[in-house]
């Protein structure tokens, strides 16, 4: 249980399951309604597809991990080490991905048409489906296309926001969920980007042609920095511009700015303070979904 609970790295959950809470949230403020059920099934869900995503990386990824461990890797990059170290068989492991695929997919044919929320509903979830579990699974693999990254940011940030928004509205205001839903998908978008600079030796060796070996860490650190002051500026306009959830979200942009000035300014060139950013950078997901929460649910 120990290892398969390493394995399913749940403390990287909370990527999709607070932008889901805050598009509740956001849907709740907009129709006075809340459908626990519907919401609570939209979570497990979302697990599943995680599980499937994080469990089949370990397999399709166990070449370049193994090699990343005896590189640069730190404890925010990388895999878990669990099938490198043959605490639970491969084919365990596919197993569990596809009984996390079929659960997933159960519970979004139910709430498109056994609860009644449609197929468009379903149609996203497939969507967010395919980017996730793909990521490294063939035939796709966009993580060694250099696409990874956009997928993750829409499965990941937009899609949860977009999702968890519709259960309670069965409406889709594309102004709402844009405007709050870009803030978490370009902070997921960075922390998978951060995370690949200390893969990047294993990475490059092994072919794995994700956005940081197309451009180099230099010319990643300028696109990291550039989006990270750009996040910052966004939230601050929207707080200033009267919405009142950003206003409770200015330390979070805080912390993307900060993110941001320590990595322009080569900071990533130090082994622990690298290690440092990435923890940061996940802090700054979570933070801002959790703010902005806060912030729809007492405005």
């Amino acid at each position: 249980m120990k290892n398969w609970l390493k394995l399913s790295r749940p403390e990287f959950h909370t990527v999709a399951i607070f932008p889901l809470l805050m598009g509740a949230g956001l849907g709740h403020a907009a129709s006075a309604a809340f459908y626990l059920w519907p919401t609570l099934l939209a979570l497990a869900s979302v697990v599943a597809i995680m599980l499937a995503t994080y469990w089949l990386g370990e397999v399709y990824d166990f070449e370049v991990d193994r090699l990343s461990a005896t590189l640069e890797k730190n404890k925010f990059s990388g895999g878990t080490l669990v099938l490198q170290e043959h605490k639970i068989p491969h084919r365990k492991v596919s197993m569990a991905s596809l009984g996390a695929v079929v659960t997933a997919l159960i519970i979004g044919l139910y709430l498109a048409w056994g609860a009644g929320y449609g197929p468009s509903l379903f149609l996203l979830g497939m969507a967010g489906a395919i980017m996730g579990i793909f990521y490294s699974t063939p035939p796709f693999q966009w993580a060694y296309k250099g696409i990874g990254e956009i997928m993750i940011a829409f499965a990941y940030g937009w899609f949860p926001v977009a999702a968890g928004y519709y259960l309670q509205t069965m409406q889709w205001d594309m102004e709402a969920i844009a405007l709050y839903g870009l803030a978490p998908a370009v902070s997921i978008f960075l922390v998978i980007f951060i995370n690949e600079f200390p893969d990047f030796p294993a990475d490059r060796q092994f072919g794995k042609r994700n956005l940081v070996v197309r451009l180099g860490r230099e010319r990643s650190a300028i696109l990291y920095g550039l989006t990270g002051i750009l996040l910052a500026a966004y939230m601050v306009l929207l707080a200033f511009a009267g919405e009142k959830a950003f206003l409770y979200a200015l330390p979070a942009a805080l912390l993307a700015l900060w993110n941001a000035l320590d990595v322009l300014r080569g900071r990533w060139k130090e082994r622990k303070k690298l290690e440092e950013i990435c923890g940061r950078t996940i802090a700054l997901n979570l933070l801002i979904s959790i703010l902005l929460s806060v912030g729809i649910l007492l405005g």
